[in-house]
C-alpha cells in the first residue's frame, strides 16, 4: 500500500481517520489502537513480514526492559547487534557474497529472501533509542509506546528518523481539541503539496528518465537523452521531498508532529549546506551515532586529529552510500559525496572566498553529477551517460521536456514544503480552502489514469 494509491487514499486513511475519530475521547485506547492501525498498514503492505516487524519490536523492547533492571550495557549493544545482524542478512547478504565469489573466484549461491519493507527505518529507529538509552538519554517506555514510535504507520517505511524525543511524548495525545480544524488544515496541505511532487513532477520525470537509464545499462546513449538523465536528482528531490511532506500531514492527522526532512535543497551554495538541507533526519542520525563517535575515538596522536576528523567524514559518508543501497555505485556516490565535503571544509578555511551564486551552481551541476552515478546502477552506465553529454540538447522532444523546466525553476525558486504551508495556513480563508479541496480532487482524478510508481526511498 502506498501512500499514492487509491486502496490508501479513499479505503485506509478514512477508515483509520473515522476509528480514531472514536476512540480519541479514551485516553487508554489510543496508543493501542495507533499501533494496530500501523500494523494493519504494514501487513496490508507487507504481509510476509510483519512477524518479523512485530518480533523486531518484543525483542528490542525487552533488551530495553532488561537493562532497566540489571542496568547491564551489553544487553543493548546485543540488541543493536542483532539488529544490524538482521539488517545484513535482508539488505546485504546476496552483496557480501558475490563480492566473496569475485574474491575467491567461485559462484556462490544466493538467497531469495527479499527485503521487508522498511527495514532500514526501522532498524535506524531501534538503534536511535537503545543508543540514547546506553548513554542514559532515554528513559524506558512501555511496550505499546515503543511498538508506535517503531511502527507510526506515516513514518515506518520512508521516515522521516524521527527521534524518540521528539516524538514519543506526542503519542496518545487528543487530536479533537478546540482548534482541531485548523490543525486538519496544515495536514491537508503538506498533503497535497506533497502529492502534487510525486505524482506531477516526480513521476512525470520518471516516465521520461527510466527507458533512457534502461538504454544506458545496455550501451552508450545517442540523440542527447544523457542530458535528460542528468537530471535524475531533481527526479528524487521531488519524490523523496513529497513522501516526507505526505508523512508530516498524515502525522498531524494523528496529532504527531514528525520533523522536516527537506528544506529547499538545491539552493545551497555550497555542498556542507546541502547534506544539512537534504534528508535532514538521515545525516542527523549519521551525525550523532556514527561520525562523532569515530571522530571521538582516540587511536591517533593529537597532531593527526585532522586526519581523523577527515577520515571520519569519508567512512560516515561510504556508509550514507552504502545505506542506500547494497551496490558499489552507492558507496562509489558517498565516497564522492564525502571528498566533497573535505573539499569543501578545507576551501573555507584556506581557499579564496567564492561569490554564492558560484557555489550554487557548483553545488547544482555537482549535486546532478553525482545523481547519475546514483541512478544508474552500475559505473559503466554512469560513464554512457557522461558520455552523451556530448550530444547536443534534445529540444526535437519539445512539450514532452515540460517536467524537466518545471523541476528546476520550482527547485531553485521555490522555498521549503514547510514555509509554503505555514504562509498559506497563517489565517483561516475560504478562497484558499476551496482552492485546496479542488486541487487534491484533480490530484485523484490525476491519478487514477496513470501508472503507479513507487516512491523511490521504499528500495532502501
Amino acid at each position: 500500500m502506498l501512500f499514492n494509491d487509491y486502496p490508501f487514499l479513499l479505503v485506509f486513511l478514512p477508515a483509520a481517520l473515522l476509528i480514531y475519530r472514536l476512540v480519541d475521547p479514551f485516553p487508554h485506547l489510543r496508543i493501542g489502537v495507533q499501533v494496530a492501525l500501523s500494523l494493519a498498514f504494514y501487513g496490508w503492505g507487507s504481509p510476509s513480514f510483519i512477524l518479523l516487524l512485530i518480533a523486531s519490536i518484543a525483542v528490542n523492547w525487552f533488551a530495553s526492559v532488561v537493562y532497566g533492571r540489571v542496568k547491564w550495557k551489553t544487553v543493548l549493544t546485543l540488541a543493536v547487534l542483532l539488529d544490524l545482524g538482521v539488517l545484513a542478512l535482508f539488505k546485504y547478504a546476496n552483496f557480501i557474497l558475490a563480492n566473496l565469489g569475485h574474491v575467491f573466484e567461485a559462484t556462490l549461491p544466493t538467497l531469495d529472501i527479499g527485503l521487508p519493507l522498511g527495514i532500514s527505518f526501522f532498524t535506524f529507529h531501534h538503534i536511535m533509542y537503545l543508543v540514547d538509552l546506553k548513554r542514559g538519554k532515554a528513559p524506558l517506555y512501555t511496550l505499546d509506546r515503543y511498538a508506535l514510535y517503531i511502527a507510526f504507520f506515516p513514518q515506518a517505511i520512508a521516515g522521516p528518523l524521527a527521534r524518540w524525543s521528539e516524538v514519543m511524548h506526542q503519542f496518545g495525545r487528543q487530536v479533537y481539541v478546540p482548534g482541531w480544524q485548523r490543525q486538519f488544515c496544515i495536514a491537508t496541505c503538506f498533503i497535497a503539496l506533497g502529492l502534487f511532487q510525486k505524482v506531477v513532477i516526480a513521476d512525470s520525470i520518471a516516465h521520461l528518465l527510466d527507458p533512457i537509464y534502461t538504454q544506458a545499462a545496455g550501451g552508450p546513449l545517442g540523440s542527447g537523452d544523457a542530458w535528460l538523465a542528468f537530471c535524475f536528482s531533481f527526479q528524487i528531490l521531488f519524490d523523496f521531498s513529497g513522501y516526507s511532506d505526505i508523512a508530516i500531514g498524515l502525522g498531524l492527522l494523528f496529532g504527531v508532529q514528525l520533523p522536516y526532512n527537506f528544506n529547499a535543497p538545491l539552493r545551497s551554495t555550497n555542498i556542507q549546506d546541502f547534506w544539512q538541507r537534504w534528508h535532514i533526519t538521515l545525516m542527523l542520525f549519521l551525525r550523532d551515532y556514527v561520525f562523532y563517535p569515530l571522530v571521538n575515538l582516540r587511536f591517533l596522536p593529537r597532531r593527526w586529529l585532522p586526519v581523523q576528523f577527515f577520515g571520519a567524514m569519508l567512512i560516515t559518508m561510504a556508509l550514507c552510500g552504502l545505506w542506500h543501497g547494497a551496490s558499489w555505485t552507492f558507496v562509489l556516490w558517498g565516497v564522492v559525496h564525502g571528498l566533497a565535503q573535505i573539499a569543501c571544509s578545507l576551501w573555507r578555511r584556506y581557499g579564496p572566498h567564492f561569490p554564492s551564486w558560484l557555489g550554487w551552481a557548483l553545488t547544482v551541476l555537482f549535486v546532478l553529477a553525482t545523481g547519475v552515478i546514483f541512478r544508474a546502477g552500475s559505473v559503466e552506465a554512469a560513464w554512457h551517460v557522461f558520455v552523451g553529454l556530448t550530444q547536443p540538447l534534445p529540444l526535437a522532444r519539445g512539450p514532452h521536456l515540460w517536467p524537466l523546466i518545471v523541476a528546476p525553476l520550482f527547485a531553485f525558486l521555490l522555498p521549503a514544503s514547510q514555509d509554503i504551508v505555514a504562509f498559506f495556513t497563517r489565517r483561516p480563508n475560504l478562497f484558499l480552502a476551496g482552492i485546496l479541496g479542488l486541487g487534491l480532487f484533480a490530484l485523484l482524478l490525476h491519478m487514477g489514469g496513470r501508472d503507479l510508481h513507487e516512491f523511490v526511498y521504499f528500495k532502501f
